[in-house]
């Protein structure tokens, strides 16, 4: 299927003016990340024009979605800003009909990441992090870190994401703390 042609027009109907555009970030972004990491392109374009399909959905819609598919205990581990990552998985894999699970894992986890993600994951978090329309100082940081080392920009944004998080008082999914320790061991950062 041509990306450009079929899932970018699906995603257009489905989302913001402004998160069309962040979705065109991710794409050149995840592009760009993904030849220097020897990354399927077509593997990458697919996740990344896909992983914001559910953003605009309505919450209990997604919350239905999630405990259907997943089980109320994976509910219950997950906050609300997060839900869009596993309801895109769905559709992708149920409406979309994407049977590739390295795609559907790089969708689902673009928001708060996983322990032990495949290359494509960390190429999808990380370009959502640090596209080019993201207007914060980090972003560019991750960016530059992502040339060098996909562990240590996923274990920047990570850490970013909750110190941000954290400073507003959001509630956080205690898996992003498990991930982010995961990643600082990894690189050996602190």
């Amino acid at each position: 299927m041509d990306y450009k042609k079929n899932y970018l027009d699906i995603v257009k109907t489905r989302v913001k003016e402004s998160r069309y555009i962040h979705t065109l970030g991710v794409i050149e972004t995840a592009v760009k990340l993904a030849k220097i990491y020897n990354v399927d392109i077509d593997k990458t374009r697919i996740a990344a024009s896909l992983h914001d399909i559910a953003k605009y959905i309505d919450i209990d819609k997604q919350k239905e979605i999630i405990h259907k598919n997943f089980g109320q205990e994976f509910l219950d581990s997950l906050v609300p800003q997060v839900y869009h990552g596993p309801v895109a998985y769905v559709i992708a894999r149920d409406e979309l009909n994407i049977d590739d699970q390295d795609i559907l894992n790089a969708i689902m986890n673009h928001t708060i990441g996983r322990i032990h993600m495949s290359t494509l994951e960390k190429i999808i978090f990380v370009a959502d992090f640090s596209e080019p329309n993201r207007e914060f100082k980090e972003a560019k940081i991750c960016l530059d870190k992502a040339i060098k080392s996909l562990d240590e920009a996923v274990y920047y944004a990570l850490d970013q994401q909750l110190r941000h998080l954290e400073s507003k008082g959001y509630k956080i999914a205690m898996i992003e703390y498990d991930v982010r320790d995961y990643y600082r061991r990894l690189t050996n950062l602190e």
